[in-house]
């Protein structure tokens, strides 16, 4: 009896109480409460590696009851932490397939790129994690995101093992074929997933290996094309040994994209597949435990006919036996529950692990082939820029001709020697004064063509030494010529008596007669 008067407090409007609550609750004005499914997510912020360990750090958001609070901010664990957490609930859950734990390190060629895949593959294995319902409620969960000290896992109950020991063991007796037959194909899977990885592993080194050779080829190519003396020819196997280059950073990029998008996916398949199988192995030993309680319950059944047929029946020993016995079947019905819910769940986890596994193995055959296509083009592109320098390697080359000097683009006509040379002054006179004209007052003509001779130009240049002889007229030269100006003498020609004068035509030298001649 509560309240006031012995009644329940009630809200006005407030719907009857059931024994299970409905996901839609409707209030008395007509809105609608739908209860939020129940949720775990995990956001890993960053990822810090130091000598030691991998420091991770993420976010936790819930609305489990089982959990104190709904927001966790910056919870830090450690990749040893991670590796005690995934041992304990695979040892606590053997109802359900938990994938493997991500490896700290990958094929990676950077730090950087290491860090962020193993971001990427840890934050993918704890969404799959929050998202199994059996170890939302996990004990260990809770702990693992909870604890504000670092992580310490509950320690394990050792199970009870059969007492027998031979070296031919007894196959357990398994009604379930499936479950069965899938343990085997996990052990196949589990090598096979492992020779492949090597495979891709080996792959990857033969490619770095040709990607030397390549580089190395293309070295030597380079060196012969400087001292090739065909130009064509030397100018394709230069192109050549660039591609040669090219195609060795290729074949080094494509190895490592092998080794990090298949080598190192199939190789987590192959420990995923081992720990699908350990969680088999383990309903196998509950199996076993379940077989020892059934003959421990046989045998307590055995003593208690036993005592039956003696004739002295002790109370304490009936009592003592009927308590065993009744122990016995009820850790037989516990234990064959268990194997039963095992065997259920495991169904369910075995296909939601098969789902999981092809589309992860997709994945990165997809990404795999996308990236050989992206190779292969590239690879066709280099060899796509050679073609025309190939087929231009056997042509025919004219050496050009050295040129010694540079041609001038117009070339002046030569200078006419028929002219007179013009008149300049003495080295002892006036520049000012101008040069003495003709008796007409006009620029002598030139001279004809008879004084081209050279002894009659140096006749006409003559001057007598002795003013008194005059020179006598010499044919074919005009007076107008014999009376223009002498050419101008050398500083050291001796001295002068100021300008030129005509010279007397009364004296005469034997050497003007020579000239003359």
């Amino acid at each position: 009896m509560g309240g006031l008067y012995g009644r329940q407090p009630q809200i006005y409007g407030q719907p009857d109480p059931g024994l299970v609550s409905p996901n839609v609750t409707t209030a008395s004005n007509g809105t609608k409460y739908e209860r939020a499914e129940p949720y775990l997510k995990v956001r890993i912020t960053s990822l810090d590696r130091n000598r030691r360990d991998i420091l991770v750090r993420f976010d936790a958001q819930t609305n489990l009851s089982n959990f104190t609070g709904t927001t966790y901010r910056n919870v830090s664990r450690s990749y040893y932490e991670f590796q005690q957490f995934y041992e304990a609930i695979i040892h606590n859950n053997p109802q359900t397939i938990i994938p493997a734990l991500p490896l700290a390190q990958t094929s990676a060629p950077t730090d950087e790129e290491d860090d962020r895949i193993v971001k990427i593959m840890l934050q993918r294995w704890l969404t799959r994690i929050c998202e199994d319902n059996i170890l939302t409620s996990e004990e260990e969960v809770r702990s693992f995101i909870e604890s504000d000290f670092g992580y310490q896992p509950t320690p394990a109950t050792k199970r009870k093992t059969s007492s027998g020991f031979s070296l031919i063991r007894r196959s357990v007796p398994d009604e379930d074929e499936e479950l069965q037959r899938a343990r085997f194909e996990l052990t196949k899977l589990e090598t096979q997933f492992f020779d492949a990885a090597k495979a891709i592993d080996k792959l990857s080194k033969t490619r770095k290996s040709l990607s030397t050779s390549r580089s190395e080829m293309g070295n030597k190519l380079v060196n012969v094309a400087t001292t090739e003396a065909h130009p064509p020819l030397g100018n394709a196997l230069r192109k050549i040994g660039r591609a040669y280059h090219s195609l060795s950073d290729l074949d080094q990029a494509q190895g490592i994209s092998e080794c990090v998008i298949v080598g190192d996916t199939l190789g987590y398949q192959g420990l995923n597949a081992r720990s699908a199988k350990e969680t088999l192995q383990q309903r196998t030993s509950v199996l076993e435990e379940y077989q020892t309680a059934v003959k421990t319950t046989i045998s307590k059944r055995r003593n208690i006919e036993r005592l039956k047929a003696s004739r002295s029946i002790g109370a304490e020993k009936v009592d003592e036996a009927l308590q065993d016995l009744q122990e016995a079947e009820r850790y037989e019905q516990i234990l064959a529950r268990r194997a039963d819910g095992i065997s259920q769940n495991l169904h369910k986890a075995l296909a939601r692990h098969k789902r999981l596994v092809t589309e992860d193995i997709t994945a990165a055959l997809i990404e795999h082939v996308r990236s050989s296509i992206m190779y292969e083009r590239q690879h066709l592109r280099e060899l796509e820029t050679l073609r025309s320098d190939v087929s231009n390697a056997a042509s025919k080359h004219i050496p050009a001709k050295p040129v010694t000097a540079l041609r001038p683009p117009v070339v002046p006509p030569l200078e006419d020697f028929t002219r007179a040379p013009v008149p300049r002054p003495a080295s002892g006179m006036d520049s000012r004064v101008p040069p003495p004209i003709g008796r007409t007052g006009s620029v002598p003509p030139p001279i004809s063509s008879t004084m081209s001779d050279p002894l009659a130009s140096r006749a006409a240049a003559y001057t007598p030494p002795s003013s008194a002889i005059s020179p006598r007229p010499v044919s074919g030269i005009s007076s107008s010529t014999m009376a223009s100006p002498l050419l101008p003498q050398s500083p050291g020609a001796g001295p002068s008596s100021g300008p030129s004068s005509p010279v007397p035509r009364s004296a005469k030298s034997p050497r003007d007669e020579e000239y003359v001649c």
